[in-house]
């Protein structure tokens, strides 16, 4: 998918400028918990390029690539300059923002994105991901074709909870929206509803066959959250959340004493930090049906596997195996660390501290947010208030990758929108800072 080439592109050094660092700037001395901005769009803004399709339709595309020392943006000429991966996640970080009621250039932002979205609906009703230099669809590469992916699945995701936002300032465009999310909807009727609930066992492990790419979980949860806007009136897709729900919960092992304590994995016998909202997808799924079952087992990621995380060390990926009674490790990476990894598990926390009300969610949240500003392996402040700059990853305990993409600046923003909307996460977060 798009976000592992990224990465493989991000972090080679012929590419790459980021170099082993000292530590940025803090905020000034005289700044406190409750009188530092967090949410800096400065960065994302720059990254915004308005363009027109061949097609001849106006719209926005977010670069994927942002180069260090001087930031400037990078095309990709194999895969393209922008992506609906990215965009979709640029809208939401819009749209959630406290100011976007009020400020038109944001709004006017958000519009611009979501017709490029829009504009990558394809007939099928999947959405195509990647957009080239000449302004023209990558029609045919493998993390750009129009198939049931993650591209589509974060379309469908800001697109559905967009909607609602825009409909009261731009209703024609609203009504666009509305149209693509019912074509798309009625695709994924088609392609999944009726999937059998089969299993396989891999390395020990029983792992559900309906979800997107098989055992999916990670691309599960973005679906499901998407899907959730539109269940209250429809009893098919209500059943097929509750599906969604039920392949993300046989994908959870351990509980608070045995390992992996509550981890749920991402694909087969593998747990990836990378896009981890299965448990935030979990405690949504619980709201909806009022199941305090999908509620407690969203939870028990924060109370056992989260906190394992802390006391073992952020790690990137987990493989692992059974031996029909308890998982093991086969094999673990703890690097490379990047906001994508970070953002879903500070979201999961925060929800849990919605539903419960209870600090130590807050406390949670806001350790991990406070990666972002040195709390980290490699000591270093990796999102910068003054400037929105977020670096895209931690290579190792020595060494920091200095460019700033599309993905790292908007995980972090979606992280500090989070932390800036809840007094006590934000103030957690200071807390832990270095």
């Amino acid at each position: 998918m798009k976000k592992g080439a990224q990465f493989m592109v991000l972090l080679c050094a012929a590419v790459c400028m980021a170099v082993t660092c000292k530590k940025q700037s803090a905020p000034e001395p005289t700044q406190t918990a409750q009188d530092t901005v967090l949410v800096n769009m400065k960065h994302l803004n720059a990254l915004y390029a308005p363009f027109t399709f061949n097609t001849g339709v106006n719209a926005a595309g977010i670069y994927i690539y942002s180069e260090a020392p001087d930031y400037h943006l990078v095309p990709d000429a194999d895969e393209g300059f922008t992506c609906v991966d990215d965009v979709a996640r640029a809208v939401q970080v819009y749209t959630r923002n406290k100011n976007f009621s009020s400020d038109t250039s944001m709004q006017n932002k958000a519009y611009n994105l979501i017709d490029f979205m829009l504009q990558m609906q394809s007939g099928n009703g999947y959405f195509f991901n990647f957009v080239f230099p000449d302004y023209s669809i990558n029609t045919s590469g493998q993390t750009s074709t129009n198939n049931a992916n993650w591209w589509s699945w974060r379309a469908l995701y800001a697109l559905s909870e967009a909607s609602p936002v825009i409909k009261n300032k731009n209703a024609q465009l609203a009504e666009k929206m509305d149209a693509a999310i019912s074509i798309l909807i009625s695709k994924i009727k088609t392609d999944f509803i009726l999937l059998p609930e089969n299993t396989k066992v891999v390395e020990g492990i029983t792992v559900p066959q309906w979800l997107p790419a098989g055992s999916g979980t990670d691309q599960a949860a973005i679906l499901l959250l998407g899907l959730l806007p539109y269940a209250k009136t429809d009893a098919t897709l209500s059943s097929y959340i509750k599906k969604l729900a039920d392949g993300i919960v046989l994908m959870q092992h351990g509980d608070a004493t045995h390992f992996p304590y509550s981890c749920i994995l991402s694909w087969e016998n593998t747990w990836s930090a990378y896009a981890s909202d299965q448990a935030y997808a979990l405690m949504k799924a619980g709201e909806f049906f009022n199941d305090t079952s999908y509620l407690n087992k969203g939870i028990a990621v924060a109370d056992n596997f989260y906190t394992w995380i802390l006391q073992n060390g952020i790690k990137s990926h987990i493989e692992m195996q059974s031996d029909g009674t308890q998982l093991s490790i086969i094999s673990q990476q703890n690097f490379d660390q990047i906001a994508y990894a970070i953002r879903p598990i500070v979201t999961a926390a925060a929800e849990a501290y919605h539903i419960t009300n209870n600090d130590k969610y807050a406390d949670l949240a806001g350790h991990f947010a406070a990666w972002f500003l040195g709390t980290n392996d490699a000591n270093q402040i990796m999102y910068s208030t003054t400037t929105g700059i977020c670096f895209d990853g931690i290579r190792s305990a020595n060494s920091v990758n200095m460019n700033s993409g599309a993905e790292s600046t908007i995980e972090a923003l979606l992280t500090m929108e989070i932390a800036e909307a809840n007094p006590a996460i934000k103030t957690a977060m200071y807390t832990y800072k270095k």
